[in-house]
């Protein structure tokens, strides 16, 4: 079936991109629990590495942290990612009710809504605990020079316009679709 798919003409004149959504489907088809498992992971490993300070402020510094008010939205901003990723992983709304929450209040939309609102309150979590250290934070930490500044911009810079640049330039590397051949 995927042969008869990639070798039809209808198909050849597609971008990569959109052959590629097709060629997934089939790929899903034929390993769903390798691509769950893709798809998990393509989530929890980058939450799990933004949140690594996070962990370690709640669980392994609790001592001094549990005085701190900032712990209280640091906790909120954890319980809605878990509740997010539970909404989303076990599609929720539409099992319980089949047909309701076709366009309205379905487990991604939910998804996105959680997502926002611990966004949010990491951001609160971050300002509120940058306020309450902030002699603290100027007593150990220096000042960072003109020169990082200016080689951080720099390097944000120089891996958006790479990527911009790559996946413009892949646009222009996709085959002309063939047109009808004469027959001779």
């Amino acid at each position: 079936m995927l042969s008869q798919v990639t070798e039809n003409p209808c198909f050849g004149g597609w971008p990569s991109p959109a052959r590629a959504r097709v060629l997934r489907v089939f790929l899903e088809i034929q390993k769903p629990r390798l691509c769950k498992v893709i798809r998990v992971l393509a989530f929890a490993y980058p939450y799990t590495w933004d949140s690594l300070p996070i962990f370690y402020r709640l669980f392994l510094f609790s001592g001094e942290s549990a005085q701190n008010e900032a712990t209280l939205y640091h906790q909120k901003h954890v319980i809605m990612t878990l509740l997010a990723s539970f909404l989303y992983s076990a599609h929720l709304p539409e099992r319980l009710a089949p047909g309701r929450f076709d366009y309205i209040g379905h487990s991604h939309q939910l998804f996105h809504v959680c997502v926002i609102l611990a966004t949010h309150l990491q951001m609160e979590a971050i300002l509120l605990d940058k306020t309450l250290r902030k002699e603290w934070l100027l007593a150990t930490s220096k000042p960072y020079s003109f020169s990082q500044i200016a080689g951080a911009i720099l390097l944000c810079i120089i891996f958006s316009l790479s990527n911009i640049i790559y996946f413009s330039a892949a646009l222009y590397r996709t085959p002309e679709p063939e047109l009808h051949k004469k027959e001779t």
